[in-house]
This record gives structure tokens, sequence and C-alpha cells, in this order.
């Protein structure tokens, strides 16, 4: 087995209990209030600003020139995502700009940006890949419940076989980086970004 399948197989209850969570059931439904949506998507902007510089910083330490090109690549998607999200915005009338960082989400941006300041490629992208592969998974598990669902464009979004190749590309970097580092460390980074996010799901299920 690869590197990436078995740091998605090993966490993958965390995932499970992220798609259980009271956020994304009503999600599925339809019937999550549109205040917690609101909510979700201002802290999720403060999140994929990280996540932009994240990859930004990984682009740095990358030494091989086709990495380099990928990675720009992964970074152009999560500039699209960040575009996606300021129509979210004007569509459900939020203002980012007036919203603070609340203190889920600067647990996740903390940890994000020491990890992709301190740590090698390899840490950096086993920390940034739950959050690509969790999503597509989420958002292909929901991929039915579409049809009169007022959050069918973020269903669609995350189903999208174009983010599902998205998050195959991160890993499959993963897996051609895989030389001398030791799993356990990388699993340990993989698990808490998945502690993270089921945490930033969580964070939105208090209704």
């Amino acid at each position: 087995m690869n590197l990436s399948n078995r740091l998605w197989k090993d966490n993958f209850y965390l995932a499970e209990k992220s798609l259980q969570t009271k956020f994304v059931q009503h999600l599925k439904t339809g019937k999550l209030p549109k205040e917690k949506f609101k909510l979700y998507v201002a802290q999720d902007a403060f999140f994929l600003e990280c996540f932009a510089r994240a990859y930004g910083l990984a682009v740095s330490k990358a030494k091989d020139k086709n990495m380099i090109k990928i990675l720009s690549q992964l970074l152009i998607g999560v500039s699209e995502e960040l575009v996606l999200h300021d129509s979210y915005a004007q569509k459900w009338g939020i203002n980012l700009d007036k919203n603070s960082i609340e203190p889920v989400t600067k647990n996740y941006t903390d940890f994000l940006n020491e990890v992709s300041q301190k740590s090698n490629l390899i840490e950096i992208m086993c920390a940034m890949a739950p959050c690509m592969c969790l999503y597509s998974w989420i958002g292909r598990s929901l991929a039915n419940h579409k049809k009169n669902n007022p959050y069918k464009e973020w269903i669609e979004t995350y189903s999208d076989k174009d983010f599902e190749n998205l998050a195959k590309t991160l890993e499959n970097l993963i897996d051609i980086s895989n030389k001398t580092n030791k799993l356990d460390n990388l699993n340990s980074l993989y698990k808490k970004a998945m502690e993270l996010e089921l945490d930033f799901f969580y964070a939105f299920s208090n209704f």
C-alpha cells in the first residue's frame, strides 16, 4: 500500500466522524441554517488564504522542476476556490472584511503555518492533504443530494471530478516524495489535520 492510501486508511475513522457531523448532514438535506453556512464560509476564507500560503512555501522547498510546476498548479486550484468563496459571499450577503478569525479556525491556521514554515516538503504535503481528500470524499458522499438543495453549489464543487483529481495529484506527490521519512511522523501530521477538520465542522454544528 502506498503512503497516501495508508495515511487515509489509518485516519478514515476521522473522515467518517466529519461526515456525520450535524453541519455536514444538514448540508446534505439542505436544512442547514443559513446563518451557520454564512459563518462557515467566512471562516473557511481565512483557512483558504492560509492554505494558499502553505502551497507557496511548499513550492519554495521543492527541488525538482516538475514538482514546482505541479504544486504551482495546485496553488491555482486554491485560488479558484477563493474566487468561489467570493461568489458565495455575494450570494449569501457575507461581508468577509468584517469577520474576525474564530479560535477553531486559528488553531488550524496556526498548525498549517507552523508546519509550512518549519517542516520539509513531504511533511507540508501530509499536513495539507487531509483538507483536499476529506472535502472530495464528503462532496462525493453528498453528490446524490443536490436536487432542490440551497447548498447545491457547494456539493457540486467538492463532488466534481476536477476537485477529486486535485486531491489525487497531491497524494501522488506525497507518494513519489516518500523516501526516508518516518511513517509515524507523517501520520501524526496527517491525523492532526484530520482532527482539526473535524473540530472545524463541529464548530458549526451547534444548532
